[in-house]
This record gives C-alpha cells, sequence and structure tokens, in this order.
C-alpha cells in the first residue's frame, strides 16, 4: 500500500487506475494529477524539485511538458514515472528501477502494478522508458539507456566523490527519518555525515545475532543519532516477508514513527562490488579500461536487483519510503570517472578516510552488519523468486 494517506481511483477510457499516497514532500496531493488530458503518477521521490511547487510530481510534470521524453534527464530521485496519454502509457524508470512496477496478463486483462502479482508478471527494466497501447496490447522499449554513462577514468583524487557521497545523504535526509545501522563502513559514513551537517535522525540496529558483529564501530556511532533501538529478538512471525526485516520495519514505526528509511545498501554493488567475496563477482581489481567491461554484474542485476526489490516489497507493506543513499546518479558517475589505481588502493577507501577523520573505529567485520542477519530468507521466497523472473 505504500502508506496510505490517501488513496484515489478514477476510471480513464475504460481503465482503473488506483493509487495510494505515501505524503512526504510537499502537500497531499491525490494522483493521478489530470493536466490538458493527460494523467500523470509519481512513485518515489525527487529530489532535486522546485519547492515552490506543492508536490513534487508538479516538477515532473513541468520538465515533461519543457522536454518531452527526455525530461528525465532533469529529474535527480528514485523514482517510476506514469504518463497516461490517450491510448499510450508512458512508463519512465530511474536509472536502477528503485521502484518497481510489474506487468500481466490474465483472462484478457492486463495489469500494470507495483508489486508482482502473479508467476507471469515481467518486471520493467532499469534505466528505460516503456510505452503500452491500449488498443493493440502491445507493449515497448522506447528507450533502454536513459541515462548514459561516462567511463573515462581520469580523476586522481576521491575529493568529488566524497563531495557526492555527502550531498546523496542531505538531498535524502528528512526530519524524523530512520538510519538502518549496522556499525559497518557504509552506514556508518552515512550516520556521521547527518552528524556532520546537523541533521537528527533515529537509527535502529538489527542484533540478533551479536556474535557476528563488530559492536566497537556500531557503539560508537549511536553517540552520533539522536535515538537509537536494537532489535534483538523476533517475536512475530511476518507471513510471505522475512521476519527480521519485517521486524526492523515494525520497530521503526512503533519506536520512531518514522516514514523514511534511509539505507546503506549500494556500496557494495557499486564501490566495491563484493571482490572480497569471490562467490558474488568475477573480478579482483577494477581495470584501466571500462568500455569492455561495464556495466559490472551487480550494476544492475545481481545483488542491487534483488536487494532493491527485497526492501522495497517490505517497506510497502509497512507503510515505509526506503532511500538508498548510493544509489545515487551522480554520485555513482564520480566514482566511475576516478582513477583504476586509486580505486584499487583500498576497498571502500573514500568511506574509510572519512571515517578516520574522525577517528572513528572501522568495522573488523565487513561481512557482518544487516547482511549476516538473514536479509534474503535462505530458502523458498526471493531465492526462488529470481529464478523464473520475467523482465520485460
Amino acid at each position: 500500500l505504500g502508506g496510505p494517506d490517501l488513496s484515489n481511483t478514477i476510471e480513464v477510457n475504460g481503465m482503473y487506475i488506483t493509487h495510494h499516497l505515501l505524503s512526504i514532500t510537499g502537500e497531499f496531493t491525490p494522483q493521478p494529477v489530470e493536466y490538458d488530458g493527460k494523467y500523470f503518477l509519481l512513485m518515489g521521490e525527487i529530489y532535486n524539485y522546485d519547492d515552490s511547487w506543492p508536490s513534487d510530481i508538479y516538477f515532473g510534470i513541468e520538465k515533461y511538458l519543457e522536454h518531452g521524453d527526455s525530461f528525465v534527464d532533469y529529474l535527480d530521485g528514485e523514482f517510476l514515472f506514469i504518463i497516461v496519454d490517450g491510448d499510450n502509457i508512458d512508463f519512465f524508470t530511474d536509472p536502477w528501477s528503485t521502484r518497481q512496477c510489474y506487468f500481466t496478463v490474465e483472462d484478457d486483462y492486463w495489469y500494470f502494478t507495483t508489486l508482482r502479482i502473479s508467476k507471469e508478471s515481467k518486471r520493467f527494466l532499469h534505466n528505460s522508458h516503456y510505452r503500452f497501447n491500449t488498443k493493440s496490447g502491445e507493449i515497448i522499449q522506447v528507450n533502454s539507456e536513459l541515462v548514459s554513462w561516462n567511463l573515462d577514468q581520469n580523476i586522481d583524487t576521491l575529493d568529488e566523490v566524497v563531495d557526492a557521497f555527502k550531498e546523496a545523504v542531505i538531498k535524502r535526509w528528512t526530519p524524523n527519518c530512520t538510519l538502518f545501522l549496522s556499525g559497518g563502513v557504509d552506514s556508518s559514513a552515512v550516520a556521521l555525515c547527518l552528524y556532520e551537517n546537523n541533521l537528527p535522525f533515529n537509527s535502529i540496529s538489527l542484533l540478533t545475532n551479536p556474535e557476528f558483529e563488530d559492536q566497537e564501530p556500531l557503539i560508537a556511532m549511536t553517540n552520533f543519532c539522536t535515538n537509537h533501538f536494537i532489535v534483538d529478538r523476533i517475536t512475530r512471525d511476518y507471513p510471505y516477508m522475512d521476519n527480521a526485516q519485517a521486524e526492523i520495519r515494525n520497530q521503526t514505526k512503533k519506536q520512531f514513527s518514522s516514514r523514511v528509511v534511509l539505507m546503506g545498501n549500494g556500496a557494495d554493488e557499486f564501490i566495491d562490488n563484493y571482490r572480497s567475496k569471490y562467490e558474488k563477482t568475477d573480478w579482483e581489481y577494477w581495470p584501466e579500461d571500462l568500455h569492455n567491461f561495464f556495466p559490472t554484474r551487480h550494476f544492475y542485476f545481481g545483488q542491487s536487483r534483488r536487494l532493491l526489490d527485497f526492501h522495497e516489497s517490505i517497506n510497502l507493506n509497512f507503510g515505509l519510503e526506503g532511500r538508498n543513499i548510493f544509489y545515487d546518479k551522480k554520485l555513482v558517475q564520480c566514482w566511475l570517472n576516478v582513477s583504476a589505481p586509486l580505486k584499487n588502493k583500498e576497498r571502500k577507501g573514500f568511506l574509510k578516510d572519512y571515517l578516520r577523520k574522525y577517528q572513528i573505529p572501522i568495522s573488523k567485520t565487513p561481512t557482518a552488519g544487516f547482511g549476516q542477519q538473514n536479509v534474503i530468507p535462505s530458502k523458498g521466497g526471493w531465492n526462488n523468486f529470481y529464478k523464473y523472473i520475467e523482465f520485460l
């Protein structure tokens, strides 16, 4: 449901459109928004919107009216943007499709849904523009590369990456948000950035298996939090969800009444690429030339796809908006442009350097954190799901 603060259903040319609003930015805005005979829907968040508008969806509409299908070049966020225009429905995903969309045909009816509703559902790909014609029933991928990446590795300093990281954190902050804090490098750096910029935040940690966790960094980081809560046992059973991850969301709502959770996933996928976990990667060092190497295994698919969809599905069930710090267009581009020798000098080097400046201890068990606590069910559930999912 993703909330709801407000639910709205309308009929347009024989189509039923239902939207459940989780309102974070601006005024409550029932969706879809109608303008000049077109209907617009936004799932997720646009971070660079002009706050003279009552809501960020209007900023997206403005950019669409100005630039047409290339309007996503002017959007910075985590989003799925939908435009219903007569017989055509256009779908625009962000670079990683952080907000899910599935297409299903059953009994001569077609459905587009946020969550997967059957084994026949097909998922939209990342970084794409799709168009569906309601008369013909045909769906086409209009553009498979809305964002193109510059693969030149010609920057011999980490300054731009650090600045982009801080910007990615700050733009995702909102009052009373909660950080999923493991004590690992990724979430610790996020906590430090929030503290450094005087942005109060809650944090929640999962310690059901404390023997796996290096607690010294975690304890150090809790001094920076406005409020901190530890989930040390799971007392409820959550059907169709990983119990530990569901309990984190449950306690986030119960302890803090938060609506936004900040998540450090993405650093392993983009910056480190699991090079310390050989079963998850095919390479050890960044090469001098990325052009025949990119995208890497986990850039769009692999753990990126698995974890984004996994966390997004649970967040929606609890009426939370997940904001993924490292799935940031500017940050990822800055990292890609860093020279290969500097990338290979130390894994997650710029995050560790940032922590060292404040004498924050670096976790000695980097494979622990939330990942050690059974993020992905060991059998059934999402592991099996990815054996047969089809992409459009």
